[in-house]
């Protein structure tokens, strides 16, 4: 069975038409902090999808994924942007746990990515995650980004002594 994909527009005008959708969109948000592998996530409140580049998963009219993420000219130039590109920055690729493994993830990606696809000059994102090794596939491997750079950390026993 396929997920069905669409993109969605939320703004403060229609909120109050997408509070079905917004509750949905929340309950995945919570999920997905409640399962702690991203480190730094929080769950959104309903006017973080409002003005953004939302694309919604659904199974059967269950809502079951999303991406979300935003457009923006880019003011430094890096090893993979020129001053004044646009770029589209994906905040957010979220699928519930139980439809994992089924293509969603890739499906939703390949929907944002033809969407902005000529609005844009590149496509980027920064993840967070205690699980890397699926990401790396997921995002390199079966949608073709490249790996640009890592921010690797390690906790010393340290910290409860600076915290004192």
């Amino acid at each position: 069975m396929n997920a069905e994909i669409e993109k969605i527009a939320i703004n403060k005008e229609n909120a109050l038409e997408n509070a079905e959708l917004l509750a949905e969109l929340a309950a995945l948000s919570r999920e997905w902090a409640e399962e702690g592998v991203c480190p730094g996530y929080y769950a959104n409140d309903a006017e973080e999808y409002f003005d953004k580049e939302l694309y919604i998963a659904r199974i059967e009219g269950k809502t079951v994924g999303y991406a979300l993420g935003h457009i923006r000219v880019l003011e430094e130039k890096t090893s993979y942007n020129a001053v004044g590109e646009k770029a589209f920055e994906l905040d957010e690729l979220f699928v519930t746990k139980a439809f994992r493994g089924r293509g969603i993830a890739s499906a939703l990606f390949r929907f944002a990515e033809n969407d902005v696809r000529n609005r844009v000059s590149v496509i980027g994102l920064t993840a967070a995650t205690d699980n890397y090794k699926p990401l790396l596939r997921l995002y390199t491997d079966e949608l073709g980004m490249r790996f640009n750079h890592a921010l690797l950390v390690k906790r010393t026993d340290n910290t409860e002594k600076e915290n004192a």
